[in-house]
């Protein structure tokens, strides 16, 4: 049997039924409607034109890792009577067990030694009378009660009230839908879910609160960072600017001098000339010195600090959005 993304969810029932005698549990999605797409409900980092291939011969627990590997969809194997069955349990073999149906090479048959020996004997007779006991292994049969979900619906809260992250959110969030549609008709479960939503929608409000409160903080940091640096930054450019003036200044004086010492080398003034000299060199180190400070300005350190601020607060943005329009669900009505 293949199943791709493009099978409807009754259709994906019809055919276990037919091909297997056997339910399948959806547990993500399947409230909106049966006659949604797969790939409505899966996971949308998965591949949308993958299929998996399953038969009689499928364990149920290898049956439900592919739906979750592959697709993305968390579903549950169950006989006829909707009770949870032995992940070790064939696909084939469940239909078996549920009509009586004992298979020659899966039956267990336990025999008296009498009834061997009287077979070795030929005694017909005494095989009518004595038959065969056979006895054919069922699966284990998993079974939760409202109390078992209650108590993992409160240790999935207990953990999202000393986290506040993320992922423990979205863990009680499925425990408490996954619950929903297990027993939809428990007055007693119902009134816990609601309960535990309103605590958590309080808890969830709250974290908010605090995460905004760090946005705001990280914000006026990076503005902070940001105005420094580029305050530092144009008060280089104004200095730059004006250490490119004094640089041309000292270039037309050094060139005024050498002309000068031209001068009155041909006139035969070779005192001044020298005293010329002395001041064409200091200038010239004036100028070497002011050309060869090419030192990184603070200025770069404070942007490049901001600019890192700026993604962090991106990111923490994104992950309040996400959050918050996942806390949401804590409002819905049950």
């Amino acid at each position: 049997m293949k199943i791709t993304l493009d099978m409807s969810i009754s259709k994906l029932l019809d055919a276990f039924d037919r091909e297997f005698g056997i339910s399948l549990g959806i547990y993500k999605g399947a409230h909106k409607s049966d006659n949604i797409k797969l790939f409505e409900i899966a996971d949308p980092r998965k591949n949308q034109k993958a299929f998996i291939v399953i038969n009689k011969d499928t364990s149920v627990e290898s049956a439900e890792a592919m739906f979750r590997n592959t697709f993305g969809i968390r579903v549950q194997v169950k006989d006829k009577n909707g009770n949870t069955v032995s992940q070790e349990s064939t696909l084939g073999g469940i239909r078996k067990l549920d009509k009586g149906f004992v298979d020659d090479n899966e039956n267990i048959n336990l025999t008296d030694d009498e009834n061997s020996e009287e077979e070795n004997n030929g005694n017909e007779d005494e095989k009518v009378k004595k038959k065969k006991k056979s006895y054919f292994l069922k699966p284990k049969v998993v079974k939760h009660t409202v109390e078992d979900k209650i108590k993992e619906i409160d240790k999935l809260y207990l953990g999202f009230q000393r986290s506040e992250r993320y992922k423990s959110m979205v863990n009680l969030l499925s425990c408490m839908e996954e619950a929903r549609l297990v027993y939809p008709d428990s007055k007693e479960l119902i009134d816990h879910i609601e309960d535990i939503k309103n605590k958590s929608l309080n808890i969830s409000n709250l974290s908010i609160k605090k995460r905004k409160f760090a946005i705001l903080v990280l914000i006026i940091v990076t503005s902070v960072l940001s105005v420094v640096g580029i305050g530092i930054w144009g008060y280089n450019l104004y200095n730059k600017i004006k250490k490119d003036k004094e640089v041309d200044s000292i270039i037309k004086e050094i060139d005024n001098l050498r002309m000068r010492k031209g001068s009155l080398m041909e006139s035969g003034n070779i005192s001044e000339a020298n005293a010329i000299d002395e001041s064409i060199n200091s200038k010239s180190e004036r100028l070497n010195t002011i050309q060869s400070d090419t030192s990184m300005s603070v200025a770069n350190y404070f942007i490049m600090i901001a600019f890192f601020m700026a993604v962090i607060v991106a990111v923490f943005i994104l992950r309040l959005n996400k959050y918050n329009i996942t806390s949401m669900r804590f409002s819905k009505n049950t």
